[in-house]
């Protein structure tokens, strides 16, 4: 009986769940249809804007070359290194493994792991073999990931660091040529469209699309020669050590062009952890630091006589030990010795034997206009232009502004500043016959595959002096080194060398700074048709003041190794060259 009723309602039933199944799958297959193809598209993008990341494709920046073509500067692909400490293990062990190639402190490394967030920078920006072997490591919890952004590498370490400066973590120029030429070098970063999980990294076999193609920078050439800017350096800091100065500059510039073919400070810093070094070291001091420049200032003021045309070359003047004018006595230095030529001495006796009180008296014959006229039309009182940041005008107050000893002063170096690039180049016009040149420290610009976009020309600025004035006071500067304040120290074996000694006091906050002294030398070789410039500064040099035995020695050295390096021989045997060099250890 059981058997007949089931017989009869099964196939009902059977009929009701049949067509409920066929229901559920016509909308289950409806929906799928919906789904996978007429909303497929969209949903497809929708999920895929939702885990995808538009990231930044490194754009290289420029390169900066010397004048030889050689790398001073350029970008390489980086990478950085973070942590996820809630999937770090045993942070004890992963600090100890990764504090040697991270070069950190393994206790700060551990307190970073112990964090238990979800994400932390360990190390950004460093170089793929430092990643490389972050990732053979392959300790969970730790990762690498590419930047967007280079890494600045620098081959020569500190070399001319002052002047080529430093980039940011993105890669912008924050001083020197790296933020003077800052556009011109930062190259225009693409953009590139990647599958990433929750921490930006990229999935594997994800969709990577490039949305924008980078472009890189472009770059500099520089008159710089590098074998004189690393000898400017080391004989430049072995002096500042010698002599436990304060800070030292020294500058090697081509007269006939302006062209800088070195120039280096002490103290200096490595630009790839420019955050290591103080403020203080990052300073280009040739062209920041203005400062009294004593009696290397003397030959501006013979300059302004002789242009006078009031006072001959061979004019004499009254040999005084000591002169009072405006309530000030003016006294010549302690190691400017006497001309002793019956009490009366001539303009190159002042300047071989650097007398303060015949300076002021040749001022003060020359007429305040005069003076102002010939320093202003050198340039002192103006920016040079160089293509360096910071670079500070010095002070030439005007005429009005004068004291009743401000002539008298100035005459000497006093009461006036000015940079040590202003000064080579002053010193620079005397050397080439009279003519103003702008200094330069690029001399061309190069396109990103390599091909000259612009080379600079040499730029006159404007004639200073007359040819006649320029040979007159070029035979005072030899007399400086022939027989005057520079005899013995500033000379060079097998050359003719001319220059001048300088020795000014340090001023701090409007005052004289007692027994405080700024140590210089300037001068060029050879002494006839001029080829290189040196200015050697030393600042509060101790156990002696002279620009005479502090700065002088530096010269010489410089110019034996300039004039060698341009392969001219000197007028006798080598082994009768001695390097100065070697007692500023």
């Amino acid at each position: 009986m059981a058997a007949r009723a089931f017989a009869r309602v099964a196939p009902s039933r059977a009929k009701i769940a049949f067509y409920a199944i066929v229901v559920v799958a016509a909308y289950l297959t409806w929906r799928l249809i919906d789904v996978q193809i007429r909303q497929g598209p969209m949903l497809a993008a929708r999920a895929l804007d939702q885990r995808a990341e538009t990231v930044d494709l490194f754009a290289k920046r420029g390169s900066i070359f010397d004048r030889d073509g050689a790398v001073l500067v350029r970008s390489l692909p980086s990478e950085s290194v973070y942590a996820v400490p809630t999937n770090i293990v045993d942070p004890h062990a992963t600090a100890l493994a990764l504090a040697p190639i991270l070069r950190l402190k393994a206790s700060a490394l551990e307190d970073a792991f112990r964090d238990r967030s979800q994400f932390r920078w360990l190390a950004r920006k460093i170089s793929h073999s430092i990643a490389d072997r972050v990732r053979a490591l392959n300790i969970v919890g730790i990762y690498t990931k590419p930047e967007e952004t280079g890494v600045r590498f620098a081959p020569s370490g500190h070399l001319a660091s002052t002047m080529l400066g430093f980039v940011g973590l993105d890669e912008d120029g924050l001083d020197g040529l790296e933020y003077s030429f800052n556009s011109y070098l930062r190259g225009t970063p693409g953009k590139m469209r990647i599958e990433a999980d929750q921490f930006g990294r990229a999935i594997p076999f994800g969709d990577t699309t490039i949305v924008e193609r980078a472009q890189a920078g472009r770059s500099l050439g520089l008159t710089l020669d590098s074998y004189l800017q690393f000898e400017t350096e080391r004989s430049l800091a072995a002096t500042v050590k010698k002599f436990h100065a304060r800070s030292g500059t020294a500058i090697i510039m081509n007269p006939a062009t302006g062209a800088i073919l070195a120039m280096a400070n002490v103290p200096d810093f490595d630009p790839m952890h420019f955050a290591a070094s103080s403020a203080d070291s990052w300073r280009d001091r040739a062209v920041t630091d203005a400062y009294e420049p004593g009696s290397t200032f003397k030959l501006i003021t013979a300059a302004a006589a002789l242009e006078s045309g009031r006072i001959g070359a061979d004019a004499r003047f009254a040999a005084h030990d000591a002169l009072r004018i405006g309530g000030r006595t003016i006294t010549n230095a302690l190691d400017g010795m006497m001309a002793g030529n019956n009490g009366s001495e001539s303009i190159e006796d002042i300047i071989a034997y650097s007398h303060n009180v015949g300076a002021a008296e040749i001022g003060l014959a020359t007429g305040p206009h005069q003076m102002y006229r010939t320093m202003r039309n050198f340039g002192f009182g103006d920016l040079t232009q160089i293509e360096l940041p910071g670079e500070n005008p010095g002070i030439v107050p005007p005429v009005s502004d004068w004291s009743g000893s401000s002539l008298a002063t100035m005459s000497f170096g006093q009461g006036i500043s000015t940079t040590p690039l202003a000064m080579v180049r002053a010193y620079a016009a005397i050397a080439n016959g009279g003519i103003l040149l702008r200094p330069r420290i690029v001399h061309a610009l190069y396109d990103r595959k390599g091909n000259v976009l612009y080379r600079y020309p040499t730029e006159v600025e404007r004639r200073v002096i007359s040819k006649h004035t320029a040979a007159t006071l070029q035979r005072y500067l030899r007399a400086v080194v022939a027989r005057g304040t520079g005899r013995g120290s500033a000379d060079v074996a097998g050359y003719t060398t001319a220059g001048k000694t300088g020795t000014a006091q340090v001023v701090q906050n409007g005052r004289y700074e007692p027994g405080a002294y700024i140590a210089s030398f300037i001068g060029y070789i050879p002494a006839t048709a001029p080829k290189f410039v040196i200015l050697v500064k030393v600042d509060e040099p101790r156990g002696s003041i002279y620009g005479s035995e502090v700065a002088a020695p530096v010269f010489s050295y410089l110019a034996k190794i300039a004039m060698l390096h341009a392969g001219d021989m000197p007028a006798g045997p080598l082994s009768r060259l001695v390097r100065p060099a070697r007692t500023a250890k």
